[in-house]
């Protein structure tokens, strides 16, 4: 049974732990004037700790290692919402005043921001909507029969795509037809689009053809290849000084398509979900430990951001970064959708 005394010495013990990443024994612990137990009870209670599972010892006399029980025991006692320091907190708002309306400069911005908060990798994709929207479209001529057509979704991702023209057309024309499409269509999926009965000029029903074709795309596509940041971070924490060891878990973290199916399964029903040891998948990653959340609307359009480090983690500096990054980014979806 882990009494309330027990739970507060795991606590300490995990605490000091994660700032030393050495087994913590029971002088170490007695030396804690919040405590004020002898090295004798806290022997003991180390023992009973290990009987349940919270801890590890290599040997008797040893000190205490965490297990995944114990860590989620750990972030079960912590704050309901810990909170990142106000410097942090104005850091993140400076930074992400330079992505303005670009998705992709979002996203590698949050990853960066996030590796550097934590100090172990950070993992983000961009936004995608349930059902891909045209927010405005844009045509430049770039010959008599050939166009780009610019096209700018809702989830504020932008997307090209060349156009072969069936007759020559001036700029004017593109103008024009570029103008009158997005008065018609803005906020359109790929479904909304007219076929080719609607009453539209050639050069029109190009342009639809083309930009529900890259809807379709976007529909089918799934998740976006994640941006992964921070790889020097996780590498450099003595858990994975072994290179066996490490270089397992980089053929895990640069498989960015295996990364992008793992993800979402990741995810739990609340907002922000903390994977540890062998709750993770694959094998690989059970000395790792996950804080992942979504971002965004559901019905505009979400991503995932996410900390990957040991199981040894700064779980309450974690939560609270990838809260408030998902926070921020949630509020450029919003502003761009």
């Amino acid at each position: 049974m882990l009494t309330p005394r027990r739970g507060s010495i795991l606590n300490l013990l995990i605490s000091e732990y994660i700032a030393t990443a050495s087994p913590v024994g029971s002088k170490g612990l007695a030396s804690r004037a919040d405590l004020r137990l002898s090295p004798a009870t806290l022997r003991n209670e180390m023992a009973e700790l290990e009987d349940g599972g919270y801890i590890v010892r290599r040997h008797i006399s040893g000190g205490g290692i965490p297990s995944s029980k114990g860590y989620r025991h750990f972030v079960a006692s912590m704050p309901a919402e810990p909170a990142l320091p106000a410097d942090d907190v104005e850091r993140v708002r400076r930074e992400m005043l330079q992505a303005q309306e670009d998705v992709e400069l979002w996203t590698n911005l949050a990853a960066e921001l996030l590796a550097g908060l934590v100090g172990n990798l950070a993992v983000v994709t961009t936004p995608r909507a349930p059902q891909s929207r045209v927010k405005r479209l844009e045509l430049v001529m770039l010959q008599e029969t050939l166009a780009l057509l610019v096209l700018i979704l809702q989830q504020a991702q932008t997307k090209q795509r060349l156009v072969h023209l069936a007759a020559a057309a001036s700029p004017e024309d593109l103008r024009l037809t570029a103008n009158k499409l997005n008065a018609l269509y803005a906020g359109a999926s790929s479904s909304d689009l007219p076929g080719s009965d609607a009453e539209h000029t050639p050069l029109e029903r190009q342009v639809i053809d083309a930009a529900r074709d890259v809807l379709a795309v976007e529909d089918t596509g799934g998740l976006e290849e994640p941006q992964v940041t921070g790889l020097r971070h996780l590498l450099n924490q003595p858990e994975f000084a072994n290179s066996s060891k490490a270089g397992a878990l980089v053929d895990v973290l640069e498989d960015r398509r295996a990364l992008k199916g793992m993800l979402p399964r990741m995810l739990g029903a609340e907002h922000t979900r903390v994977l540890i040891g062998d709750e993770n998948e694959p094998g690989e990653m059970q000395e790792c430990s996950v804080v992942i959340a979504r971002y965004g609307d559901p019905d505009k359009a979400t991503g995932i951001i996410a900390v990957i480090g040991p199981t040894r983690l700064e779980y309450q500096r974690s939560i609270a970064a990838v809260r408030h990054l998902s926070k921020a980014m949630t509020g450029l979806v919003s502003a761009v959708s």
